[in-house]
């Protein structure tokens, strides 16, 4: 049970740093506020996602504790945004009450993973989290932040490396090694594409050849570690499987995010 949940531990990681990178915390714009509205929505975004890689690192070690002080985070999150005026977040106010049902799923799904800590129920607070993802974060994104520009080619790009991602983390959950293996090499696919020149320079707006060659290097990374997982998922090897996908985030994904993504958002604002 342990190196399962050691695996998910890490898949999710990876799968955290991922949504962020697609779903963004706003648009970037010289208007105070959405200055204000950014600042809100990163400060809440960040305390959520520390949360939830508290609770599946907690997971690991049976620390049930500090799963419940996650989820209390969590709860407290979803807390101070239901009474927020949305028009302040620059959302459609007539759209408070699906707002508010996303918050509720937030609630609930840290509600449930509180009770699975309580009875220590490993299983049961992956679960809660799987449900908090797809309940609140994603579905909330998809009713409000859906906008022409999250269709780019390069939003395109992230949400399918997110979409295997969130596959491996099933493979995971079932013990099917089968779904990894399909889903590394759907990653390490994608990768590859985001190695070529022309799509770093016309999608992501890289330029400088000093700059591409450290934006490459990011994906080679990913694609090799993504050939690391398949073969790791090939020999069900959990051990492999969580180095590989911890290596894919540390060295490819937030290294990456780290060094590019408030550069190409302030390329985008500057090419509009």
């Amino acid at each position: 049970m342990a190196g399962s949940r050691e695996i998910y531990t890490a898949a999710w990681r990876w799968c955290v740093a991922a949504f962020v990178a697609t779903v963004g915390v706003g648009t970037a714009t010289a208007a105070s506020e959405d200055t204000s509205r950014d600042f809100k929505l990163v400060s809440v975004m960040h305390q959520s996602l520390t949360a939830i890689n508290e609770i599946n690192e907690a997971v690991v070690r049976d620390n049930y504790k500090r799963v419940g002080k996650g989820a209390e985070t969590l709860k407290a999150n979803a807390k101070s945004l239901k009474g927020i005026d949305i028009k302040s977040l620059q959302l459609d106010p007539k759209k408070k009450v699906e707002f508010n049902r996303f918050l509720t799923a937030q609630r609930r799904a840290a509600d449930s993973i509180l009770s699975a800590a309580a009875l220590e129920d490993a299983t049961a607070v992956l679960l809660g989290v799987n449900v908090l993802i797809d309940d609140a974060c994603v579905a909330c994104h998809s009713e409000f932040r859906e906008t022409d520009a999250g269709r780019t080619p390069r939003a395109l790009f992230m949400r399918s490396l997110l979409s295997s991602v969130q596959s491996v983390n099933r493979g995971i959950a079932m013990n099917d090694y089968g779904l990894i293996a399909r889903e590394a090499r759907e990653i390490g696919a994608t990768a590859h594409i985001l190695t070529w020149t022309q799509v770093i320079e016309t999608i992501f707006l890289v330029e400088d050849p000093s700059d591409q060659n450290e934006f490459r290097g990011y994906f080679e990374t990913l694609s090799s570690q993504a050939i690391h997982l398949e073969h790791a998922a090939a020999q069900r090897n959990p051990k492999m499987v969580s180095a590989a996908t911890r290596r894919m985030l540390n060295d490819g994904c937030v290294s990456c995010h780290e060094s590019f993504r408030d550069d190409i958002r302030e390329r985008v604002e500057q090419s509009r």
